[in-house]
């Protein structure tokens, strides 16, 4: 195996290159064959193909004398697509902490995670990890917020946590909609949210009333005559090109027509308007 001598970019520490074989490589838990035809896979190799290998992947010596993969999951999976026999590797020589938590940060910063995958993420490092919600976001890039949301998200409500992970709802409809305790009021306004497509804003105005009402039945109530205003609202309307009167989009039919007939059209209702401004002035 060729190899070469660097510096670790973090610590200054001596790091040693080598092309190592891919049958030696070992990744924690997950098929390395089986994300080959993934898409970021697929790019990632076409890239390699096109300009070679940009930055090693990073591995750790095993007492067999294989290897641990330590990041680098999709360029070690982007090699094997590309049937490669070996891959250019950092060994790492000092520890770099747990093996699954270095491979769950190099997944967040490298891929466009599903919402369920980022949960599982986060809050694997909170709690298996024992990081604090600051060490969190140093390590993947993150805002606290960002990261807050997600380790909210396992202790919302079933039915919220469902609409959430089907994309149903955003994480600001699940906070707001979350909150609400009672489970007869926060399924109400759950139905609310997705029927009439209410935006977060006003998914948070309809919470806040449900939680500041004296009763449940107030609170239906109070809900229910809210959640018609923002609909007649949301409404949109459209004057009627023929008679002038202002209605709803929904009770307006649209025809196809060019611009010959519309033009002549116009001046048709033109004159209808002027005959009839003359009729009233007589």
């Amino acid at each position: 195996m060729e190899q070469t001598l660097e510096k670790s970019k973090n610590t200054g520490i001596p790091t040693i290159v080598l092309d190592i074989p891919l049958f030696l490589i070992h990744s924690e838990g997950q098929s390395v064959r089986e994300a080959t035809d993934d898409d970021h896979v697929v790019e990632l190799a076409m890239s390699i193909s096109k300009h070679g290998l940009l930055e090693p992947i990073v591995v750790e010596e095993m007492e067999n004398g294989e290897y641990q993969l330590l990041a680098g999951f999709h360029r070690l999976a982007a090699f094997y697509r590309l049937r490669k026999e070996t891959v250019p590797a950092i060994i790492r020589q000092e520890k770099t902490g747990p093996v699954k938590a270095i491979a769950l940060v190099e997944n967040i910063v490298r891929k466009d995670m599903s919402l369920d995958e980022q949960v599982k993420a986060v809050n694997y490092l909170h709690t298996e990890e024992n990081l604090s919600i600051s060490s969190i976001c140093d390590l993947i890039g993150k805002g606290t917020a960002w990261v807050q949301k997600r380790l909210m998200i396992p202790n919302l409500p079933e039915e919220v946590l469902i609409e959430l992970m089907d994309g149903i709802i955003s994480i600001s409809h699940a906070e707001a909609i979350g909150a609400v305790s009672d489970p007869s009021l926060r399924r109400i306004l759950l139905n609310q949210v997705v029927n009439q497509k209410l935006t977060a804003r006003q998914t948070e105005d309809l919470a806040t009333l449900y939680l500041q009402a004296p009763s449940v039945s107030f609170a239906i109530e109070a809900g229910m005559e809210a959640a018609k205003e923002i609909q007649n609202q949301q409404k949109a309307t459209r004057r009627c090109d023929i008679g002038g009167e202002m209605m709803s989009i929904e009770h307006l039919t649209f025809v196809a027509i060019c611009p010959t007939c519309l033009a002549e059209i116009h001046d048709t209702l033109e004159e209808k308007y002027k005959r009839e401004a003359k009729k009233d002035g007589d």
